[in-house]
């Protein structure tokens, strides 16, 4: 038997049949990024734990990963070692001091290495699409953060995907409670997190895993930073972040810190990893 639809319902099935064809043709056109930022204690725990960090990022298996603390590597020594972990693009934005880097899958423009007239500096790059500024802020040097959402915020103003990320040597205000509470032994400085707040960037961790309230230090630094692992307790706090702008950070998909036992092996920080999808 053959019926006879009404003209009115075969136009609702022809919209209907568009937007599932849209609809799947936008989620085949868009791909998961894994994000890490890592703190690596004076280049891999100055450079002895090398080879526990390749084997961890191996397993992660990330497309862009931002470091802190690449001291005593130059640019080709970390594209080396970005090798391992198949990464075959990586820039740093100084020799000597407290490098800042940056490992890709796919190729790297730098667009800024600041170091002059900063104490540790930033990089900045794009990669994947996604403009990138590795930071290692200093405690109370404010002028840092502001160079950067000066930038920053003229890309977004532009509709660019941009992500800040790195050690911010101070914490989030969303942190207070447990701050007070657990980290006795440390003052609070919420001034660097506060302006790239107010700037409408999104800190990705607390979105996604608001329960994460540690990212240094590790067991690695006993004994000579803290006694002993009650010591070490009162010393634990969020201070590594990964911020979206407001636009971009509807793409995440999620966020935490990683307590990973072979980290305490490599660095007094643990490592923030995000997974974006990028359209």
């Amino acid at each position: 038997m053959f019926f006879r639809f009404p003209r009115s319902q075969w136009r609702f099935l022809g919209i209907f049949l568009a937007v599932l064809v849209a609809s799947a043709t936008e989620s085949a056109s868009a791909a998961n990024l894994k994000f890490v930022s890592w703190n690596v204690l004076y280049g891999f725990n100055h450079h002895r734990s090398i080879k526990e960090a390749s084997r961890w990022l191996q397993d992660q298996n990330p497309a862009v990963v931002a470091f802190q603390e690449l001291n005593g590597f130059s640019e080709q020594r970390l594209r080396e070692c970005a090798a391992e972990w198949g990464h075959s693009h990586a820039v740093t934005h100084k020799q000597g001091g407290f490098p800042v880097g940056l490992t890709s899958s796919q190729p790297i423009e730098v667009i800024e290495r600041a170091f002059k007239g900063f104490h540790h500096g930033f990089l900045h790059c794009k990669t994947h699409g996604i403009h990138v500024f590795v930071v290692h802020f200093w405690p109370g040097k404010y002028s840092e953060v502001n160079e950067i959402l000066d930038r920053a915020s003229k890309l977004v103003d532009q509709k660019h995907k941009v992500l800040i990320a790195g050690d911010f040597n101070g914490c989030s205000r969303r942190d207070e409670s447990f701050l007070k509470q657990n980290a006795t032994l440390r003052e609070r400085d919420y001034t660097f997190v506060d302006r790239v707040e107010a700037k409408g960037f999104v800190d990705l961790v607390y979105k996604h895993d608001p329960g994460a309230k540690v990212s240094c230090p590790s067991p690695i630094t006993i004994p000579r930073w803290s006694k002993d692992l009650a010591e070490l307790k009162a010393k634990r706090y969020r201070i590594d972040f990964v911020f979206a702008d407001g636009s971009f950070s509807r793409f995440s998909q999620s966020a935490t810190i990683s307590l990973d036992g072979i980290i305490d092996k490599v660095s007094d920080h643990y490592p923030v990893i995000v997974e974006v999808a990028i359209p």
